[in-house]
């Protein structure tokens, strides 16, 4: 019985000392393999501002005929991310995709001599508007530290914007354009443009204090394609000089992304965060007005175009295993 009672407590002294051992030295402690995939996902809300112009040129290039000023747009956005990490070969895919409504803003639209002569501007009011967008990426860790990573990816990026102007008033001296004014409540020209493009960029993941990250992303979009269609609408129609509906535009081009994300863990699956983005697209290409001038031969002209959108978002994140 006092061999029994001897042996018991020299067990329970082994375990307990084991139990003491840290962890790094404890031959019986089987520490959990790290998963195979780690995701996370994020609703955002995006306010954004922007704005967005065309240059059309005559027949030659040589002169320019028009401009189109779209400025102080404003978006409210909703959005959702996710990231999908493979842990032992660093490979990851992430995404996202948002939309909303485009609620604020004016277009210019300027004429210039000898095509329009004279010089005219007119304002009008921008309503009814949207946008929706999203990008793939596809990419690697070129540096990575036990809290730390550098990644470079591959990926596309969508953009589609309607802007809807209304009403218009002649700010120069031109008294046969939009003189009088035409009433607030009618529209007047109506833009559709979608951008697509190759996304090349780094992302760099950082942690900073007491549960605060930083999440810096910076994009080169070397090859820009667009495609979008103009509808002067007080224009269509049938009479001479008139056109036969919407002008198809397209073109190519460049661009460049930059977005930051400060994020909080509030938990070790959940964070909050809010970050800032900016936007640059731009294409040269055609505006196709042959044979949409009722009564007259027409061909292309060159058509310059330029969009930008920036802003900040908030964001909630779940990061779980798989």
């Amino acid at each position: 019985m006092a061999g029994a009672r001897a042996f018991i407590i020299g067990l329970l002294a082994v375990m307990a000392a084991v139990a003491a051992m840290p962890a790094s030295a404890n031959p019986f402690l089987i520490e959990a393999e790290p998963p195979e995939f780690t995701s996370s996902f994020a609703l955002r809300y995006w306010y954004g501002m922007g704005n967005a112009s065309l240059d059309l040129y005559g027949v030659s290039g040589a002169s320019m005929v028009s401009r189109l000023t779209y400025d102080g747009l404003r978006s409210h956005s909703a959005e959702v991310f996710g990231r999908v990490d493979h842990t032992s070969s660093s490979l990851f895919w992430k995404a996202y995709v948002g939309g909303g409504m485009l609620t604020r803003g004016s277009l210019n639209d300027e004429d210039f001599p000898p095509g329009v002569s004279p010089y005219s501007s007119t304002n009008s009011r921008l309503q009814e508007q949207g946008m929706a967008y999203a990008s793939i990426d596809f990419g690697g860790a070129i540096l990575r530290g036990a809290d730390f990573r550098l990644d470079g990816f591959v990926g596309y990026h969508y953009l589609n914007q309607h802007m809807m102007a209304y009403g218009c008033t002649q700010l120069a001296g031109n008294t046969s354009i939009c003189s009088p004014a035409v009433v607030d409540d009618v529209g007047v020209i109506s833009q559709e443009n979608t951008w697509h493009a190759l996304r090349l960029g780094l992302n760099a993941d950082l942690p900073l204090f007491a549960g605060f990250r930083l999440n810096l992303e910076a994009v080169w979009l070397p090859y820009v394609w667009y495609s979008g269609a103009d509808s002067h609408l007080l224009r269509i129609g049938t009479t001479a000089g008139d056109f036969t509906g919407p002008i198809p535009e397209d073109g190519t081009g460049t661009g460049y992304q930059f977005e930051a994300v400060l994020t909080y863990k509030v938990d070790k699956n959940i964070d909050i965060g809010v970050g800032g983005r900016y936007w640059r697209m731009e294409s040269h290409g055609s505006a196709h007005f042959e044979n949409r001038i009722v009564g007259f031969t027409s061909y292309p002209q060159p058509l310059d175009w330029k969009t930008e959108h920036y802003g900040i978002f908030l964001q909630g994140s779940y990061k779980f295993a798989l």
